[in-house]
């Protein structure tokens, strides 16, 4: 196995699988606790907040093999690990400070302080002590909410974004719990912080709560939250070639489902397949007017097919009896399934893993497609993850820890992101012929995702062991996709949603989950939609288009 800024390692990678999917399912759900009033709806156009963030100045160590196609949203590509890394940081960034940190992790716990080797190591290279404390990330948008609430922070707390808005008024919470870092970093930092400063601009933009820098962002580069896989290698088998539209991608379901022979087309990819049916994010605008994705055409369209993939039984019966994800995952690898959706990071960690059991296995995402045929839309996601400081920390220690964070956001090619990535060679990771490092037993046992929370960097794509044809194609289809991502009329302004909109979303969704699975009928699609707006679906609508006005958008 071997380590990557795609992922890092099979067991990173597969906490940044996770993260994707647990974001849906999280969207998808109403956090327990009190509810946040229509009063305490909020939102925040991010082009009028320069004053407060850091100037972006780029930094570029190594010169990648392939460019990405959009600035700022598509990838590099690195064919080979380069062969002489750069010293990012020249000087300790530590003065001796000791920082309790808390991180999510999707990962089996590492062992702790004191008897991890690989925290040692960073540890002296930083010049200062991180004591990680881990938050599940399957619950930790249940359990952030009472967290916060509680008021006992560690000293630095990252948060994947998509689990923030899942508490109640965030931004109070925010604003009473941690740091203003707008003395600290607004303007051109890139002297004293060149790696933050070359965080993108709207990864910083994100960052800023109540007119206040509050956070560092962290895992800037934007992604993709689901992706739409196929087992290529079996398609080929059966003649298969890529789907135009979705009347096509359920043809091929029936040519290659048997159940006989244990093999079915699909695993529960309606996520994704509204993106295909270009079903808006939430909103799009119609004559002036706000028309939500559920009220679209698109989306019937999309509630439609799957409910075909349903009744023409091109489903694996594990996944219509609600059995677990990791099932949908083994079920993928073995054969059983030959289409699912999962995070763009599935696709290195399935083939590292594969290379061994199957030397033949080999999986790409569909070439994008539009369900009717036409153009595609797809869904990228640009908000980061935070990366906070307690409230009434010390000058001298919020600088001690932003020069921390400069050195965790060193970027691929230098020294110091192979440290925080892979460890010490020889004990946490060789180099094979080519020099890329690859994972020790030791490995995967102490290092998890950690210190890759507490920086922000635009990653390439590189891993040198899934597969010898795998950075040029995931270059080429992430490059390709960036190209027809979803234009939202709310991109670049975040909103904390009024609390009866929110709440209206699980309910309508349980529904359509009824709908599809065959419990109720595909008429009653329209019924729910009306209870929808009704729950709180129309005084979204009114909230959002005060939103577009208020910013001149309407």
């Amino acid at each position: 196995m071997t380590h990557s800024p795609d992922g890092a390692s099979t067991t990173r990678r597969g906490f940044l699988g996770l993260v994707g999917l647990t974001a849906l399912s999280a969207a998808c759900s109403t956090p327990a606790g009190p509810k946040p009033g229509a009063a305490r709806a909020t939102a925040t156009a991010m082009d009028k907040l320069t004053a407060l963030i850091p100037k972006y100045v780029p930094l570029q160590v190594v010169k990648p093999d392939i460019i990405g196609s959009v600035p700022g949203f598509g990838r590099d590509g690195f064919l080979k690990y380069p062969t002489a890394l750069v010293d990012s940081v020249t000087a300790k960034p530590g003065k001796g400070g000791t920082y309790k940190v808390m991180v999510p992790t999707w990962s089996p716990l590492p062992p702790p302080l004191g008897s991890n080797s690989y925290y040692d190591a960073v540890n002296t290279d930083i010049g200062a002590t991180v004591d990680f404390n881990y938050l599940d990330g399957l619950t930790i948008h249940e359990k952030l909410p009472t967290l916060l609430a509680g008021g006992d922070v560690a000293d630095v707390t990252t948060v994947p974004g998509w689990a923030l808005t899942a508490v109640p008024d965030y931004s109070k919470a925010v604003d009473g719990l941690f740091e203003d870092l707008t003395p600290y970093l607004a303007g051109d930092i890139s002297a004293k912080y060149p790696a933050l400063a070359a965080i993108p601009t709207l990864a910083w933009q994100y960052s800023v709560f109540g007119g206040k820098l509050k956070a560092v962002p962290a895992w800037p580069t934007p992604s993709f939250g689901l992706v739409l896989f196929h087992r290529k290698d079996l398609w080929d088998k059966f003649g298969l070639t890529p789907p135009k539209s979705a009347d096509e991608l359920f043809e091929m379901g029936k040519q290659v489902t048997d159940p006989k022979a244990e093999r079915w087309a699909f695993s529960d990819i309606f996520l994704v397949m509204q993106e295909i049916f270009r079903v808006p994010r939430k909103w799009r605008k119609e004559g002036g007017k706000l028309v939500h994705g559920y009220e679209t055409p698109e989306y019937e369209a999309a509630v439609a097919f799957m409910r075909k993939l349903v009744d023409n039984d091109l489903m694996h019966p594990n996944v219509l009896s609600a059995k677990s994800a990791g099932d949908d995952k083994e079920l993928f690898k073995s054969g059983q399934i030959l289409v699912k959706s999962d995070g763009f990071s599935f696709w290195a960690e399935t083939l590292i893993q594969m290379a061994k059991e199957n030397p033949d296995f080999w999986m790409e995402p569909v070439p994008v497609f539009g369900g009717d045929g036409g153009k595609p839309e797809y869904r990228v996601n640009q908000d980061p993850s935070y990366t906070f400081v307690k409230k009434g920390t010390p000058k001298e220690k919020v600088e001690e820890l932003l020069g921390l964070f400069n050195y965790f956001s060193s970027p691929f090619g230098t020294q110091e992101q192979l440290l925080f990535n892979n460890g010490v060679e020889n004990e946490h990771f060789t180099r094979d012929a080519s020099g890329a490092p690859q994972q020790t037993e030791l490995g995967p046992k102490e290092i998890v995702g950690s210190y890759v929370w507490l920086g922000g960097r635009v990653d390439p794509i590189f891993e040198s062991q899934a597969h010898p044809n795998y950075v040029q194609a995931a270059t080429t289809w992430w490059n390709s996709a960036v190209l027809v991502r979803h234009q939202d009329p709310f991109d670049g302004i975040r909103v904390q949603e009024p609390g009866d909109f929110t709440a209206a979303v699980k309910p309508f969704e349980d529904k359509v989950t009824d709908i599809i699975r065959g419990r109720r009928d595909v008429s009653t699609l329209s019924q729910a939609i009306g209870e929808w707006r009704k729950g709180g679906g129309d005084a979204g609508r009114e909230f959002y288009q005060k939103v577009l006005t208020d910013n001149g958008r309407a």
